[in-house]
């Protein structure tokens, strides 16, 4: 398995490939932008679902799950996405039995997304 087999799983590259034909000519590589916004701003919504989940409230886990999981999707994170989407349901329905290991499995899968996403923007700046 390459590395860049590995991150599959991880980023839907056909997300990719759909924002780049909004690339237009001579503009920055619009996947380097919008991967660099997640890169810079996911952080803080993983500390806030962290945090509401230390603390037990379920309104702003169903808060920051579900800000997670749209700019997980924009970016091609289907899986991050839908994680934070099953922690977004937790939050809504104040069910936090469980929570916390989902929370643990979400901050494994945000790290493996996180290093693709490098990946892919090191590449997009190489085009």
């Amino acid at each position: 398995m390459t590395e860049g087999d590995e991150f599959c799983a991880a980023i839907d590259r056909s997300v990719l490939a759909n924002l780049r034909e909004l690339q237009e000519e001579g503009e920055p590589d619009i996947v380097a932008e919008v991967g660099g916004l997640f890169v810079k701003h996911a952080p803080e919504k993983i500390s806030a679902i962290v945090q509401a989940v230390e603390k037990g409230n379920a309104k702003g886990l169903q808060i920051a799950a579900h800000s997670l999981k749209s700019s997980s999707a924009y970016v091609g994170a289907m899986h991050l996405s839908a994680m934070s989407k099953e922690l977004e349901q937790m939050g809504r329905s104040g069910t936090m039995e469980g929570v916390k290991d989902k929370t643990e499995k979400l901050r494994a899968e945000y790290e493996r997304v996180m290093a693709a996403l490098e990946t892919e923007i090191k590449t997009a700046d190489k085009r």
